[in-house]
């Protein structure tokens, strides 16, 4: 035998073989990626809008110019208003599409469509709502002004779309995933999304669900620390008014509904969803005049929700933020005015429980007689499955909620100004705003505004100001209470709307003081009708009224002072809690170890929840368990979280209130009743140190709040959509009550899940110069330089400029596309 022919001389070229095999799949998989991710690239940079050069459309009837600036803005001139709406259809499309396109379907209820059975919950709640077909039927009666805008926009978002049909520039990214077919864009679609976005920001569903299974466990008196404080639903002794459910009527009132579908499809979900505003008279500015800032405090998502666009033609020149699929300026400025619409958390929607005829389901009581129940067959198209067909039921109050889930005993129907009230103007009237001269003007367009319910903080050039709260807000003779009403006590019925005139509002005298528009409670008049308001704790506001009264008394501020403030990260109420707790606890000496050093980084904590706070840590996850610890046993497991994903609920207020009376109780000597709420504040103290121990580690140096509260823009749009890298997780601070809202899902755990992705500003002096920020970015197309490239300044506190001064506009420009008619000579 030859040595080489010894089966032992064999292996180690064997092994060599294998390990080069295994090298050159490595290598393989390498390369694969490496063409994929060029593929990738190749097909996101065919999306790409064109910004420089000559495009010929029809609809148009002169030159349209489109310039971008360094941040990407496009500022739209053209010589007329329809064509400059025209304009602005087309660069929501360049920029938007596929975020337009997901809009669209969600308010129409179409998501199955393209998604499958995961979009059948928000689909079926679309359909129930007939947010689509009100749409259609709106834009059948709009006035002729109004018409033209939305069809001059649909103009411009179709000439995009065409041209992709036409093989000149790639579909988005995201439409070829899922894939979400390129439909055309009809008018009544911005009164769709319009709609959804109203439902988004204002609808209280699953509200009135959550605090009726509160009253049947707790009884009416204990439940009443979980309900927002206020008008309405109070007794004289304190009580909740429960007069609408009789305890028959309470048993297994679970009613199976999970949180609003429709509101997390459209990336509206989270306690603070909504704005904050403020404007500061003339008289402490340094220019002399107002000084206006606002946030929108939105879902962190890439797309951001808000585009920034300037659009001027004819008499029109409007800046500041829309939402693509509608040309409104929610917050923004023209050459004389400007405004900031946020959210006002007044109650639009209520709950009735309906009387069926025990003979014949088919009719119902209406509070004087039997009636037939309006039926309406709605067929959802479901991808790969069987389409499903629902059979909505309605009442004169609404349609019934045993289409979407909720099993109740007693059938309940839903009624929601949007829906109750199909002349409920949205567009129309911020097209007055964008169109006003002075703050009268902008008043006078208010006065028609339906829905959704805004406090719309303002300032003029000539030195007015204020806050307004406009919108079609239900006139109750009796208070709901917030809990499902009997429909056949025509007592508990809509009263038509509260007038205008009798609606919260504050004018700014002689250029002093200033205006806060966030979380506080905006009361009307001693005697104008009582108005229900969701959960409004007035921490965010208060502190926004000390700051600014600190800056007044210092001198005159600027613009960039104002913006500053916005990145106020101080918890407001935490100290007061804090001070309970540690009231509560007794001695700290007498506490064990681990509770000992919680209770010290509490009791040294500066009340501020920056991203490397310890004590921020520490507060808010001792916050988390001592929820827990009061509210688990009493409330169980199931009603617990469904109470806290309550998206406009304000758990925390509930828990203050629980330790404010056990330290009363103590500090009187009553007994033994703040006992077991001085056991949960120890227990809570003590766990809280194991839970950062566990996550965080033992070095308490390290227990950074961001290190927990990370944020991170999601891919808007379908479930499961990707988005590029670069987009976090970021260590990021606030929290839900801080000027730079935050707030946290603690089952996420800590996530950021709403954020001030929006932040404007402006002095009335310098109105061709305002600032803005916007994370991420104004694409939606990955790898486009202008996906994520207002995350930095974001973050830093550096808006940019967005000026609307002819002249700067074309120095600042970077990028010119020139819209031309498709029979123009040029």
């Amino acid at each position: 035998m030859n040595p080489g022919d010894h089966p032992r001389a064999k292996r180690p070229r064997r092994g060599r073989l294998l390990g080069l095999a295994a090298g050159l799949l490595l290598l393989a998989f390498i390369v694969a990626l490496w063409i994929r991710d060029l593929g990738v690239d190749a097909a996101a940079r065919a999306a790409f809008p064109l910004a420089d050069g000559r495009v010929e459309v029809s609809g148009i009837a002169a030159v349209v110019w489109i310039d971008r600036d360094a941040q990407g803005v496009p500022h739209i001139a053209a010589q007329n208003e329809h064509d400059a709406f025209f304009g602005l259809g087309f660069v929501h499309a360049q920029d938007r599409l596929a975020q337009m396109l997901w809009l669209v379907r969600t308010a129409r209820g179409r998501t199955a469509e393209v998604v499958g059975p995961s979009g059948l919950p928000s689909d079926r709640l679309a359909r129930l709502l007939s947010l689509g077909r009100i749409a259609d039927e709106q834009f059948d009666r709009l006035d002729p002004a109004t018409r033209t805008v939305l069809e001059a926009y649909a103009a411009g978002v179709n000439a995009r779309i065409e041209r992709i049909r036409a093989g000149h520039v790639a579909p988005p990214l995201a439409t070829r995933g899922t894939p979400l077919p390129l439909e055309t864009w009809r008018p009544s679609d911005s009164l769709a999304v319009a709609k959804l976005h109203a439902w988004g920001v204002a609808g209280s569903l699953e509200v009135s669900l959550v605090l009726s299974d509160l009253i049947e466990r707790l009884g009416g008196f204990e439940a009443r620390l979980f309900f927002p404080d206020g008008p309405g639903g109070q007794g004289p002794d304190g009580s909740l008014v429960t007069t609408g459910i009789r305890p028959a009527d309470r048993r297994g009132m679970h009613s199976g509904w999970s949180p609003d579908p429709l509101r997390r499809a459209a990336g509206l979900w989270g306690r603070s969803i909504g704005s904050s505003a403020w404007v500061l008279g003339g008289a402490h500015s340094a220019s002399g005049r107002p000084i206006l800032v606002a946030d929108a405090h939105l879902e962190p998502t890439a797309p951001a929700y808000y585009h920034v666009d300037h659009v001027r033609g004819g008499d029109l020149d409007v800046a500041g933020a829309t939402i693509p699929g509608i040309p409104v300026v929610w917050t923004g400025h023209n050459r004389r005015v400007a405004w900031a619409s946020t959210h006002a958390g007044a109650v639009t929607t209520d709950l009735y429980l309906e009387t069926l005829h025990p003979g014949d389901p088919s009719r119902y009581h209406d509070g004087k007689q039997w009636r037939p129940l309006r039926e309406q067959i709605e067929t959802i198209s479901v991808r790969d499955h069987d389409d499903e067909v629902m059979t909505i039921r309605s009442t004169v109050r609404g349609p019934l909620l045993r289409e979407i889930g909720v099993d109740h005993p007693v059938p309940m129907s839903v009624a929601w100004v949007g829906t109750q009230i199909r002349e409920v103007r949205s567009v129309a009237s911020m097209l007055a705003v964008a169109r006003a001269r002075d703050s009268e003007a902008l008043l006078a367009a208010l006065a028609d505004h339906g829905e959704p319910a805004l406090a719309v903080v303002y300032a003029d050039s000539e030195g007015n100001a204020g806050m307004q709260v406009a919108g079609w807000i239900p006139h109750r003779v009796l208070p709901s209470g917030l809990v499902p009403l009997p429909g056949r006590a025509r007592w508990y019925e809509w009263e038509g709307r509260i007038p205008f005139e009798e609606l919260p509002r504050k004018r700014l005298k002689d250029g002093k003081g200033w205006v806060v528009a966030a979380d506080n409670r905006l009361s009307p008049a001693d005697s104008a009708p009582r108005i229900e308001w969701l959960w409004r704790n007035g921490s965010r506001a208060r502190r926004i009224g000390e700051l600014l009264d600190l800056a007044v008394s210092a001198g005159p501020v600027d613009v960039r002072q104002m913006t500053a403030l916005q990145f106020d990260v101080d918890v407001g109420r935490a100290r007061s809690l804090v001070d309970e707790v540690l009231g509560l606890a007794g001695e700290l000496s007498g506490l064990g170890a681990e509770a000992f050093e919680l209770a010290v980084l509490l009791r040294e904590w500066d009340g501020q929840a920056t991203a490397t706070s310890v004590g921020a840590a520490a507060f808010h996850v001792f916050l988390t368990d001592l929820t827990e610890a009061l509210f688990a046993e009493k409330l169980g497991p199931d009603l617990l979280n469904r109470y806290l994903a309550l998206a406009p609920a304000d758990p925390g207020q509930a828990v203050y209130a629980v330790l404010r009376r056990a330290r009363e109780a103590a500090d009187a000597n009553v007994g033994d009743r703040g006992e077991p709420v001085r056991a949960a504040v120890r227990k809570s103290l003590r766990e809280t140190w194991l839970r950062l121990s566990f996550r965080l580690g033992a070095n308490r140096r390290k227990w950074h709040w961001g290190r927990l509260h990370s944020l991170q823009f999601r891919a808007f749009g379908p479930p499961g959509g990707k988005i590029t890298g670069g987009l976090g997780p970021i260590a990021y601070g606030g929290s839900a009550d801080t000027i730079n809202a935050a707030e946290y899902d603690a089952t996420a755990p800590y996530r950021v899940r709403v954020a001030s992705t929006f932040r404007f500003a402006v002095d009335l002096d310098a109105m061709d110069a305002s600032l803005v920020a916007l994370a991420p970015g104004q694409s939606e197309h990955p790898k486009h330089p202008h996906f994520r490239d207002g995350i930095a300044r974001w973050l830093d506190g550096r808006p940019a400029l967005l000026i609307t001064s002819r002249i700067l506009v074309e120095e600042g420009r970077v990028a010119r596309l020139v819209l031309e008619p498709l029979d123009s000579d040029s």
